[in-house]
């Protein structure tokens, strides 16, 4: 045992005896007057007995004064905790014998008495003993004083009268004295048992505690670097997606170009993987603003038919190109409570994942009433299907169902990942129902709303061409700039590119501008302020603006001011039928009224 063991196994030990010496000494104190009064009962038949009666009056007060002086030595004794333990015990022990010797003084009053009291005192004088057989019984030489003193002298008395019985009478006296002695042995076993179990609950209740804060400080730790890591990919989105955003307006503007042959296939790759870069780039950024709490649901009340309608027409195009079918199944008046965006986000992926493992058949939403104030939408196709393990496990991050290769074609294992953070975000509930062959259905439980239809947003209807459109680009990344100038002329467009405020306003004030790009996040202002501040030179100027932030605040300041928001990066085509809407609102908004 090395000399840490044996430090802690001497001061449980210490412990133990501590604890024995304060057990008795409450003891003692606890029953001093029952005692008393057996004392005076002894003396009392000493005197019935014959005896003259100084002799129990003078026992019964050298009784009462001993055990008086007892009591006060123990509580001297459990105070001077800085004396050794075991001389403080072997004290206690002294003198509990004397203690027992003065009790068992009492036997010499049989020589006065008959065969009758004498079995009473010495009836009595059992039950002293015992009495002290539980009281005492934490120190061995305590128990074994107090009994021996008390049982010893009258078992002797017994002995020395000149009948069989009597000798009978002392021999059983001594058995009892060694039943006592056992019992008081096997409690003191129990006691010394119970404070070894109580003192390894202790420890493991120490350990467990230290091991819990540990735990706990751990999981701060992982919550502080997640919660760090999330904070930073948030605060970086707008540095993260600015590169990509001249990447993706100037793919598009290069796979427009009159490209030959192989320069073109590569033009072709090079806008590919820039619109998978693009996906993943917004799903990992997506994943970081969500986990960092940096996005807020805005509740209202949605159509749910016009809303599935539209999203359903954004992904028809993909669903022809593989030959499926796409189905859209909501009747009139169905309302729902929800975020939009969020809302639209969750079921885009739900069905984007769809398309992805579905080979042929169809895939689909449907929406069905629960009861009056729950609606069920579901996401349904008819692919592969998932297996009970797949099932579990197909909403963390990263995790894809029959892709090992990791085809980039089929994602990157975010989407679900996503989906998993806005249903919780939205109150949404969510659950897998699939069988492996016969396809999959995701359904969505959310609560159904009444009420006026608010703006569903988005559309995909042709609008009017952008040839000599003229247009207003503010954004102070020089690289952005440019890409802006090359995407728009391409497309036709007029470009004025600016970096200021104070040099857009200038333009508007001399140029016929019809639109304007603006950033959100410019060196001395915001997007909103800049589109303010124009529209003083042109009111009413339409306006998209661009920007990588999504937060519900941003957007409604955005629609207060009656302009799309686009979110970085941008593609030609999105900005392209941004822009386009943004005119057509105009063209069919009735002017202000005159004063």
């Amino acid at each position: 045992m090395d000399n840490g063991h044996k430090t802690a196994a001497a001061g449980s030990a210490d412990d133990l005896d501590e604890l024995r010496l304060q057990t008795i000494t409450e003891f003692s104190s606890k029953l001093r007057w029952q005692i008393f009064a057996a004392v005076l009962m002894i003396a009392a038949m000493g005197v019935v007995g014959g005896l003259p009666w100084p002799y129990p009056v003078a026992w019964a007060v050298a009784v009462t004064v001993a055990r008086e002086w007892r009591l006060a030595l123990f509580r001297r004794l459990v105070a001077q905790v800085e004396r050794p333990v075991a001389e403080r015990l072997r004290q206690a022990g002294w003198s509990t014998l004397l203690l027992g010797c003065l009790h068992g003084a009492s036997a010499g009053f049989m020589f006065w008495m008959d065969t009758a009291e004498s079995a009473i005192l010495t009836m009595v004088s059992m039950s002293q003993a015992a009495g002290s057989a539980s009281a005492s019984y934490t120190i061995r030489p305590v128990s074994i004083g107090f009994q021996a003193g008390v049982v010893v002298p009258s078992a002797l008395v017994w002995a020395l009268q000149p009948h069989w019985w009597s000798w009978a009478i002392a021999a059983l006296l001594l058995m009892l004295l060694g039943v006592q002695f056992r019992f008081s042995e096997q409690n003191r076993r129990v006691f010394e048992e119970a404070f070894r179990i109580r003192t390894q609950n202790t420890v493991l209740l120490e350990q467990l505690s230290h091991e819990r804060e540990q735990l706990a400080e751990a999981r701060d730790a992982a919550v502080r670097a997640d919660l760090s890591k999330s904070r930073f990919l948030a605060a970086a989105s707008h540095d993260l997606r600015q590169p990509m955003q001249s990447l993706a307006l100037n793919s598009g503007t290069l796979t427009r170009m009159q490209l030959e042959g192989e320069t073109r296939a590569i033009a072709q790759e090079i806008s590919e993987g820039i619109e998978v870069l693009r996906q993943m780039l917004d799903g990992l950024l997506d994943i970081s603003q969500l986990d960092a709490g940096a996005v807020r649901p805005h509740l209202q009340q949605i159509p749910l038919k016009r809303f599935l309608e539209n999203v359903c027409e954004r992904l028809r195009p993909s669903v022809h190109a593989k030959s499926l079918t796409l189905c859209c199944e909501c009747e009139d008046g169905v309302f729902v409570t929800s975020d939009v965006e969020m809302l639209r986000r969750i079921v885009s992926n739900l069905l984007d994942n769809a398309l992805k493992f579905t080979e042929q058949g169809s895939i689909g939403a449907r929406a069905s009433l629960l009861d009056k104030d729950r609606i069920r939408l579901t996401v349904w196709d008819t692919g592969r299907g998932l297996d009970d393990q797949d099932q579990e496990r197909v909403f963390e991050d990263f995790a894809q169902v029959g892709n090992p290769q990791r085809d980039r074609r089929r994602g990157h294992g975010l989407g679900l990942g996503i989906v998993r953070r806005l249903a919780r975000l939205t109150g949404i509930r969510y659950a897998v129902e699939s069988r492996v062959g016969e396809g999959t259905r995701v359904h969505l439980d959310m609560p159904a709303a009444g009420g006026a239809e608010p703006v569903v947003g988005g559309s995909s209807h042709a609008l009017p061409a952008m040839i000599a459109r003229r247009v207003l680009v503010v954004d102070d990344d020089a690289a952005v700039l440019s890409a802006y100038r090359h995407a728009l002329a391409s497309l036709g467009c007029k470009v004025h590119a600016v970096s200021t405020v104070e040099a857009a306003c200038a333009v508007v004030a001399k140029e016929p501008v019809e639109v304007a790009v603006v950033d959100y996040r410019l060196d001395d202002t915001d997007g909103l302020q800049t589109v303010r501040r124009l529209r003083e030179h042109r009111p009413g100027l339409p306006a998209v603006l661009v920007s990588a932030d999504s937060s519900p605040e941003m957007l409604a300041a955005a629609l207060q001011l009656g302009m799309p928001c686009l979110r970085k990066p941008v593609t030609d085509a999105s900005l392209a039928q941004a822009i386009n809407e943004a005119l057509h609102a105009r063209a069919t908004t009735p002017p202000p009224a005159k004063d």
